[in-house]
């Protein structure tokens, strides 16, 4: 039986659907536009022109609300440039991803409204509630998203010299007790815990392991050498996809992506942190 204790819940059957909607969205995108790097563009812009139309005059605001809201920093630069153009040709690809992404991923959030209304009257500040509330519809323009964005990118991923596995630490199997060392890029696991998911995947993987406490904190002190040669797999949860994504291209390292099988932090979702987990299925396929 599904917990009620997240808003979303993912397993290796996800993986499967979220190919076959973003092979079945880009084979509809493909009969009007070329390039999957503005294809993807459109497609955010376009879903959050139709979230948000109702609430604001023009995509300006919109852009500017999220820049209030602060957790879409890093697509920032990305969707600025959108207010300058006539952006009104790729309404069909926020249209049909309206019409369609929940008949893939419907099954991913059965528990979101049971999970708002559970953690309604925990204390928030007024970015947490907006970001708290997100919709469905965002779970899946995330999740879409970061599997066109690992397409885009993975011929630049597998060039690289070094991998790095990019960890949230509310994977700790305890937050009080991790020994983990705080190094240039990260904390790094020093396998303390072997019942801990990240000393595992510490072990088994022969690449850099790396842990951060938020995406604000990835990547800040990469040296040029950094952007050269790594190449990243980030793990986090869906609402970060996009920004994480963003992120770690405009900084020069191309990442794939992993989401967390459900929310495990404290930072926005639950009244405790709660370890969390990956697939190690999905893991494997995209390293």
């Amino acid at each position: 039986m599904i917990e009620s204790d997240s808003p979303y819940y993912v397993n290796d059957e996800y993986y499967v659907d979220v190919k076959h909607l973003t092979d079945d969205f880009l084979d509809f995108a493909h009969s009007y536009f070329d390039d999957n790097e503005i294809i993807l563009e459109g497609l955010i812009v376009s879903v959050y022109w139709n979230l948000c139309c109702d609430k604001f005059s023009s995509l300006k605001e919109i852009i500017d609300y999220l820049e209030y809201v602060g957790d879409f920093n890093d697509q920032l630069p990305y969707l600025r440039k959108w207010e300058s153009i006539d952006f009104s040709k790729y309404l069909i690809l926020g249209d049909w991803f309206c019409e369609n992404a929940s008949k893939y991923l419907s099954t991913y959030t059965l528990e979101l409204d049971n999970y708002l209304e559970k953690y309604e009257d925990k204390p928030k500040s007024n970015k947490e509630k907006i970001f708290f509330n997100s919709p469905k519809e965002l779970y899946y323009l995330n999740m879409l998203s970061s599997e066109i964005m690992g397409r885009i990118s993975r011929s630049d991923y597998e060039s690289r010299k070094r991998k790095a596995i990019i960890l949230p630490t509310c994977m700790k199997i305890n937050q009080k007790t991790c020994r983990a060392v705080e190094k240039r890029l990260g904390e790094v696991c020093i396998q303390c815990n072997d019942k801990c998911e990240i000393a595992k995947i510490n072990k088994e993987y022969d690449c850099e392991v790396y842990l951060v406490s938020h995406k604000s904190s990835a990547f800040q002190n990469a040296s040029a050498e950094d952007k050269d040669e790594l190449a990243i797999i980030g793990v986090a949860c869906p609402l970060n996809l996009i920004s994480g994504g963003w992120k770690a291209l405009t900084v020069g390292m191309p990442p794939q992506c992993v989401l967390l099988e459900k929310v495990a932090c404290a930072r926005h979702w639950l009244n405790e942190d709660t370890p969390s987990s990956i697939s190690k299925n999905r893991l494997k396929e995209v390293f």
